[in-house]
């Protein structure tokens, strides 16, 4: 039916796909898991761009548009398939007035990909956990 040259050709492009498809997903970003070590946080994943902490003020009725950039977290090492990312705390002096820490991660296409919010909640809890009082 088909000859060989044919069935090598067939044969040839089916890798070609796979190869493809293999390489898309290799490079897929992945949002992993997050460390609080004293005031260091710590964030694991694959192929981000960049990674935002965020803070909710305490208060009531917070919208939004009231979250507090704390900063970016850097990349601690090389981009690929095993990212660590860390984001310091740069001062405890003065007491972190936040309800709940959140982080955001961004694919390579700058796609938010994730939320995840720190295992604390309430002010003391947030602030004692990030800035080395537990």
């Amino acid at each position: 039916m088909y000859g060989p040259r044919n069935t090598l050709l067939v044969a040839a492009m089916v890798m070609l796909g796979m190869a493809c498809l293999t390489a898309q997903q290799a490079r897929h970003s992945l949002f992993g898991t997050i460390e609080v070590n004293k005031s260091d946080i710590v964030i694991h994943g694959a192929h981000l761009q960049r990674v935002e902490v965020w803070a909710i003020p305490t208060g009531t009725g917070i919208t939004p548009d009231e979250y507090v950039l704390l900063g970016k977290a850097k990349r601690t090492n090389s981009a690929g398939s095993n990212e660590v990312w860390l984001f310091r705390m740069s001062s405890c002096t003065a007491p972190l007035s936040a309800a709940e820490v959140f982080i955001k991660a961004f694919s390579t296409s700058g796609k938010l990909i994730g939320k995840k919010s720190l295992p604390s909640s309430g002010a003391s809890e947030v602030c004692d956990v990030l800035c080395g009082q537990r």
